[in-house]
């Protein structure tokens, strides 16, 4: 998984469902570099070390050799540097587990 950009500069720019007013936005890319489709079922989100949300039958599949890309927004009551985490976990086509954890990512400070 690559992010655009990171760090991540301070948006200001409003959130759905969110009425908090420090923002910030993302992409995150997905690279399937393996010979198997994947199929993503769950995501869990950290800010600051903690979790911040859990999500699942996501069902986000990524054929061999493709690409996706997600947009990711985090919000705060704080316009301090925030450090957030997105983790994955799915299957492959051949039903074994995957589980993986993604780069650290820097939301700058306003």
């Amino acid at each position: 998984m690559t992010i655009s950009p990171n760090p991540v500069p301070y948006s200001n720019n409003p959130i759905p469902n969110c009425s908090l007013t420090n923002t910030w936005t993302y992409s995150q890319v997905l690279d399937n570099v393996g010979s198997a489709e994947i199929t993503l079922s769950d995501r869990t989100d950290f800010m600051d070390g903690a979790v911040l949300s859990q999500r699942s039958g996501l069902g986000i599949v990524i054929p061999p050799g493709s690409k996706t890309t997600l947009t990711t927004r985090f919000c705060s009551a704080s316009a301090a540097e925030h450090h957030t985490r997105t983790d994955f976990t799915g299957t492959d086509a051949k039903n074994n587990r995957i589980n993986f954890r993604g780069p650290d990512v820097v939301l700058s400070k306003r």
